[in-house]
């Protein structure tokens, strides 16, 4: 009876893990199908922004390339803490009206931080009417929310904000604007473009392979173990 119970206690731990590790294989498809999805859309002809129908739905345009002509607005938002090169600084995001009148928060860049965290920077963006290029993306990812953490967002001057996680919600309330729910990613060389350098997010498939083998290694050193231990017990009962 004893040895029924071993037998079905390493046949489940074997189960078990061959099934984590079939899990973490279609885990890295899923990301590798993902991928190549945003991959699409982001080598795809840019869509202008104004043929974007109001009410269509984040995920139909987020990563499409997009083009717009407008007018940046006096506000800013510098979101703190990103660090490029290993130098610490903000980004800089600005609203733009467009000339269909929507408004949408633009990602101009990162700038350096000069000086202490009370200096206010000069960050003019530039006036009159503007063609600017990027793409759509989500809001900027920072780092892991702690727990009973609460957002705040600092007035540093009349149009300057300064914010460590940026939520739309929280920043359309601050600058009193009905924002676009994404932000554009502005290209290098576009009118009020700071030092842009935007990391492709990757298809983060390599991690989830790496720990299918791990999960398989492992259910292969239980049946090793599972063998010996079954042979040694056979062995003590002979004797």
């Amino acid at each position: 009876m004893q040895r029924l119970a071993s037998i079905g206690v390493f046949i489940l731990g074997f189960a078990v893990l061959c099934a984590l590790g079939v899990w973490q294989l279609h885990r890295a498809e899923e990301k590798r199908v993902r991928y190549e999805a945003f991959s699409q859309r982001f080598s795809a002809a840019p869509l202008p922004f104004e043929l974007i129908a109001a009410h269509t739905p984040p995920a139909e345009y987020l990563w499409r390339r997009t083009t717009l002509t407008g007018r940046y607005l006096e506000a800013q938002i510098l979101l703190d803490n990103r660090i490029y090169k290993g130098q610490a600084g903000y980004e800089v995001m600005t609203p733009i009206e467009t000339e269909g009148g929507r408004t949408i928060l633009v990602n101009r860049g990162w700038i350096p931080l000069r000086g202490p965290r009370e200096t206010v920077p000069d960050i003019p963006a530039p006036a009159g009417s503007v063609t600017i290029k990027g793409y759509l993306g989500p809001e900027p990812v920072v780092g892991i929310v702690l727990p009973g953490e609460t957002d705040v967002i600092e007035l540093l001057s009349p149009a300057l904000y300064r914010l460590q996680r940026p939520r739309m919600a929280l920043m359309a309330e601050a600058l009193d604007l009905e924002l676009w729910p994404t932000l554009i990613y502005l290209d290098a060389g576009s009118d009020g473009a700071l030092t842009v350098d935007w990391k492709s997010p990757g298809d983060g498939s390599a991690r989830h392979s790496a720990y299918a083998v791990q999960w398989f290694a492992m259910a292969g050193v239980v049946v090793i173990f599972g063998l010996w231990f079954l042979s040694r017990r056979g062995d003590d009962n002979d004797a």
